[in-house]
């Protein structure tokens, strides 16, 4: 299968990435400057020689604005979901203080001469595009599933991806019509790892999901609750919405999904308080989630009624019955 061909190369890619380490080569001879160029670029798409210049180990620099989207998002921060500016703000810093230490992977754009996809380390071009500096990046000839398998590989050794950003990120590789093997194989996870992911994808809104953010600390029974609530219909999506636009803007993701599944339990509470109308003086018809009891007090002007409801009592909820029967048609 190509992509376990490719997996070997791969993982030594982004170990070396990790580490900032560019992969060993084989030595080459010596050449004049314009041949090492050539030779650097040469399995690279026409057009492109111009716009990259070659690093030490293969490792490359390249304008951001030469870089393209590609394939299933696995992070949050691109979209609305996740407040992460800041941390683009303090990774951009790192980098005008450090320089960047780790390169991000791209591949060469199939569709524009000279151009770039990403393949991993969005924020990273995000935080070198805020400096309008180039980025530090290995470049590699790889198809959509090597692609695939780089990026959930790179996730994988990173570990910082959240439970509800893997699952996300399931989604959109099944979406853009991998199958679940290939879907498997890049989030290294089992079937019934895959089956959760789409389920808390499948019953979480987006709108809520955007709405609440990533949840670094939040695993999977703080998220599976979640959809079982919606999927019971204890929650709504409009429920949820309102919820939590009332939160203040600085609360974190975690502690809006504490407050949304807390919300719940609160509902809970409401829903087990009985409720005690008084149709007549001296009655009482209390409801509660599990009886429906009536009272009528043995004193007073109520007396001789609560004896003869006693004493009717059969004979009433026996009729009432029946008439139930025939308006709910059995």
């Amino acid at each position: 299968m190509a992509l376990d061909k490719n997996k070997a190369g791969i993982m030594a890619a982004i170990q070396a990435a990790t580490e900032g380490k560019a992969p060993l080569k084989k030595p080459q001879p010596k050449q004049a400057e314009p041949d090492v160029a050539a030779r650097a670029h040469r399995s690279l798409p026409r057009g492109t020689v111009g716009s990259v210049r070659a690093g030490l180990g293969g490792i490359q620099e390249i304008e951001t604005a030469l870089i393209l989207p590609w394939g299933p998002v696995d992070r949050l921060e691109l979209t609305a979901v996740n407040s992460d500016g800041e941390e683009v703000q303090d990774l951009a810093e790192s980098i005008r203080n450090s320089g960047q230490q780790v390169p991000v992977l791209l591949r060469p754009a199939p569709s524009q001469d000279g151009k770039f996809e990403v393949v991993y380390g969005r924020r990273r071009i995000l935080a070198c595009q805020e400096l309008g500096v180039p980025v530090n990046a290995l470049i590699r000839t790889l198809d959509d599933g090597a692609a695939l398998m780089a990026k959930g590989l790179e996730n994988a050794a990173r570990v910082d991806l959240s439970f509800y950003e893997r699952a996300r990120f399931a989604k959109a590789i099944l979406d853009q019509g991998y199958s679940r093997d290939e879907a498997m194989q890049a989030l290294s996870i089992s079937k019934n790892s895959l089956s959760q992911f789409e389920r808390i994808a499948r019953l979480v809104p987006d709108a809520i999901g955007v709405a609440i953010g990533a949840a670094p600390g939040s695993g999977r029974p703080k998220w599976m609750a979640l959809a079982a609530a919606l999927e019971s219909e204890k929650l709504t999506s409009d429920g949820c919405l309102s919820v939590l636009a009332k939160l203040p803007v600085d609360a974190t993701s975690d502690e809006r999904l504490q407050i949304l599944l807390q919300s719940l339990s609160q509902r809970g509470a409401d829903d087990a308080r009985p409720v005690e109308r008084s149709p007549i003086t001296g009655a009482a018809v209390k409801t509660t989630k599990s009886s429906v009891t009536l009272t009528v007090r043995r004193s007073g002007r109520t007396k001789e009624f609560a004896d003869w409801i006693d004493a009717n009592i059969d004979r009433l909820l026996k009729e009432s019955y029946e008439t139930f029967k025939k308006e709910a048609g059995g």
